[in-house]
């Protein structure tokens, strides 16, 4: 039987004249013309390779094959109007409920204002929000349990795609211990204090590694944090000088320290939203999207 390749509206039409016993009616139902049933029904016989409907001037009864074609090809129709179905459902909720993720730094410093503002301008929503470095963020991008991440630009990617929304550069929260008034300090310099750094696991240490290890610089380690906040908080006891993206300067705890710009050039990287590519995103996350690029160039 040649029936590999059999045309879905030849079965569709099938199942209209079957189920009505008339080509007529089948040709009401479909908005087309008898003649056109007629001529699709005698495609799929010949394709098939067998008669399907025993033709009288009143009736199309389906014949013991026809019968047979009938059964299967229903049930087929059925599961796939039930798989549609369930993907209705799912978009359904798709639509009010948006998954993100977002670096550690920035969840604590800018998502709060961005997600009252979109609660208030879409009640219905629900934002889940998970925090993680940008490692963890490629992970549930690809097994799509988050649509979009908040953070900054991880090289050499393929399969995601990185739109970048402002420039992050490094900055020295210095006590008044160990500041001697400089406007700007280069890691080279920085590096005769006692300094605060955040773990190797975040994508800041990762920056600052790579910088010194070009410039042959030594630091003075004395403690490593996983968290930006800490980092402020143990230079705000002046314990030493804490280095930290100049995004979470917001999470100041009060003046126990000035804030200085590091002057080296790669001392910068780009913060924006990392999406995997091809993802089709629903109005909601569009429209948080927006508002993301929006509130994050703000000062």
């Amino acid at each position: 039987m040649a029936g590999n390749n059999i045309n879905l509206k030849l079965l569709q039409t099938f199942l209209l004249a079957a189920e009505h016993g008339s080509f007529r009616r089948a040709a009401e139902e479909s908005n087309r013309s008898p003649s056109a049933v007629s001529m699709q029904i005698r495609d799929l016989e010949e394709q098939v390779g067998m008669s399907l409907f025993i033709r009288t001037p009143q009736r199309a009864n389906l014949t013991p094959e026809g019968r047979i074609l009938y059964e299967q090809v229903r049930r087929a129709m059925a599961d796939v109007q039930m798989g549609l179905q369930r993907l209705s459902e799912v978009a359904a909720q798709r639509r009010g409920h948006v998954k993100i993720a977002c670096a550690p730094t920035l969840a604590s410093t800018r998502l709060g204002n961005i997600l009252a503002t979109f609660k208030l301008r879409y009640p219905r929503s629900v934002v889940d929000v998970r925090e993680t470095p940008p490692a963890g963020a490629l992970t549930l991008l690809q097994e799509q349990e988050v649509e979009l991440y908040i953070g900054p630009e991880i090289p050499n990617l393929t399969e995601f795609q990185f739109e970048p929304i402002l420039q992050d550069r490094l900055a020295a929260c210095v006590p008044a211990d160990f500041d001697h008034g400089a406007q700007e300090l280069t890691l080279a310099e920085l590096s005769h204090f006692p300094l605060i750094m955040l773990d190797r696991q975040t994508a800041i240490r990762t920056l600052i590694d790579r910088i010194v290890a070009e410039g042959s610089i030594r630091l003075n380690i004395q403690y490593e944090v996983q968290n930006a906040y800490t980092a402020i908080a143990l230079a705000s006891a002046g314990l030493g000088v804490a280095i930290v993206p100049s995004i979470a300067i917001p999470m100041l705890p009060s003046a126990e320290f000035r804030v200085v710009p590091i002057s080296d050039a790669a001392a910068m990287r780009a913060v924006g939203i990392l999406t995997a590519r091809g993802y089709v995103h629903n109005s909601y996350s569009e429209q948080l999207i927006e508002l993301i690029r929006t509130e994050m160039r703000k000062p």
